[in-house]
């Protein structure tokens, strides 16, 4: 009766276990596309105002962010080369360093940036940085051009509390599936003893 129940029961446990995945993923995606947007505006407004020729420490806020401590977001700029020029973030003490990859447009428009989805213009670039173990940063690089000189600018900020987040959800969703998988076993093997038991 247990490999009768099996049989029937794995082709729902296998349904389940892909709806529970299709939840995380929707969700932690929320979470993650939605860490973007205060960068998404500082950055695209930065730009526009350097393509316009405003001066890069007009659009850098005053003031510093210690990065790897604050939530707030922070802004640089990048010389074309992937320079910092300035930035109201700091990381002990200096300025943000991309890796150069970041800096190269030709990778830029992809679909998937690691494990998230990137649906960014093709002058953006939107990833996770992390430049300390216990560091990681949401990050939008916008490419700008103007009659001054080309560059870019960069927006981040501290992923820690989206990152609690996804952990919630995760136990979350581990605990629902084995709890509906639980269930759904014991209900069909109950249902099949009592057919049983019937005839």
């Amino acid at each position: 009766m247990l490999l009768r129940t099996l049989k029937q029961w794995i082709p729902l446990a296998i349904a389940v276990t892909g709806l529970c995945l299709l939840v995380y993923t929707s969700v932690q995606q929320n979470y993650r596309q939605s860490l973007n947007d205060p960068q998404i505006q500082m950055a695209e407004d930065a730009a526009a105002m350097l393509e316009e020729g405003a001066s890069v420490s007009s659009v850098v806020p005053q003031g510093t962010v210690d990065i790897a401590q604050s939530l707030a977001p922070w802004i640089s700029v990048y010389t074309a080369s992937g320079t910092p020029a300035a930035s109201s973030g700091l990381l002990g003490g200096s300025l943000p360093l991309f890796p150069q990859g970041v800096f190269d447009t030709s990778s830029w428009g992809a679909l998937i940036i690691g494990h998230h989805l990137n649906a960014a213009p093709e002058n953006e670039n939107r990833f996770s940085w992390q430049p300390q173990d216990n560091v990681r940063e949401a990050v939008v690089l916008v490419y700008y051009s103007s009659s001054k000189g080309s560059g870019y600018v960069a927006a981040g900020r501290n992923m820690r509390e989206v990152e609690d987040r996804e952990s919630t959800l995760s136990q979350l969703v581990f605990l629902a599936w084995i709890a509906i998988l639980a269930a759904t076993f014991l209900a069909y093997f109950f249902l099949d003893w009592v057919l049983s038991s019937t005839h």
